[in-house]
């Protein structure tokens, strides 16, 4: 009678067992790269003609990477030209004043390991094509490739 009179959990034994399991994730590093085309317009071979376009990078937060620029169509990017009917001469530059020339083909552009919380990093590129080119009437173009490294 006194076994009726006890709650239900007492009379069972209580006992209990335990286990744990990880939660677990990998976390790549990772970078992507958008831009839009430099449009210089309509050249006038009577001043020097300008453009820009800006290169958008968003990396994994803490990467670090490096951005590098290719010659293009010419091979040298000390002497970058767009072909067409002819060849029609300009320049990258890394500051607005068009002082500071990318003329090379290693790392232009640094991007530290620091948190950026997947911002973009922005790094404008501005061209110019030098006046005075006597060139014939046409379309003329380039590629750049924008190479980031991670």
């Amino acid at each position: 009678a006194l076994l009726s009179q006890l709650p239900i959990a007492a009379r069972a034994s209580a006992q209990s067992r335990e286990a744990q399991f990880g939660v677990r994730a990998l976390v790549l590093a990772d970078c992507t790269v958008n831009v839009q085309d430099l449009v210089f317009g309509v050249y006038n071979p009577e001043s020097n003609q300008t453009g820009n376009t800006v290169i958008n990078v968003r990396c994994t937060p803490g990467s670090a990477a490096a951005v590098s620029l290719s010659a293009g169509v010419s091979g040298n990017p000390r002497d970058r030209h767009m072909s067409g009917p002819g060849f029609l001469h300009y320049q990258l530059y890394r500051d607005i004043a068009r002082q500071d020339p990318i003329d090379t083909t290693g790392v232009e552009f640094l991007i530290a390991g620091l948190a950026n919380f997947g911002q973009p990093f922005l790094f404008p590129v501005y061209g110019e094509i030098p006046s005075g080119q006597s060139v014939p009437a046409g379309n003329y173009a380039d590629v750049i490739r924008v190479t980031v490294q991670f």
